[in-house]
């Protein structure tokens, strides 16, 4: 035991708590900035259609009822109708027996879209419902054309 003009003997301190609470912050922080940066790669035209197609969700609850919450989602432009295809097929949300695409003739429609400054977006909605549901909508330059915002249902 000490005496009174000896100082108690201290646990040595170590830096690990510091240490592994720095990680943890730069951990979230840095991937803040990679979630704020893959968000920040949509188009202000698809941004604007992501918008329009809320709204329209929002607006088709009837009468005080809450729609199922949004808890992810694909945008597709007319030019990636392959990749919103070959989404919709690996859910099995579409049925493509007996369904041909012309390709050729798909491309060179969403071509023309892009020659007006135009597109067709189709965005494609998972609910905590666990349901799908898609919204497709017009979208000329940077701005959606609201009144052409249609939900669809998906199987």
């Amino acid at each position: 035991m000490p005496g009174p003009d000896q100082p108690e003997p201290t646990t040595p301190r170590t830096w690990m708590p510091l240490v592994i609470a720095a990680s943890v912050a730069l951990l979230v922080v840095v991937g803040a900035f990679v979630a704020a940066s893959l968000r920040s790669g949509m188009s202000a035209g698809r941004s604007d259609a992501v918008r329009a197609c809320e709204a329209a969700y929002e607006a088709s609850a009837e009468d005080g009822e809450v729609p199922a919450r949004i808890v992810a989602g694909d945008v597709y432009g007319s030019a990636e109708w392959r990749d919103l295809r070959d989404f919709l097929e690996q859910q099995d949300l579409l049925e493509s027996a007996g369904v041909e695409v012309d390709g050729s003739e798909a491309d060179a429609s969403a071509a023309a879209l892009a020659e007006q400054g135009r597109d067709h977006v189709t965005v494609v909605w998972w609910l905590d419902s666990e349901e799908h549901l898609a919204c497709e909508v017009d979208v000329e330059g940077d701005r959606a054309l609201d009144d052409t915002a249609v939900l669809v249902p998906l199987p």
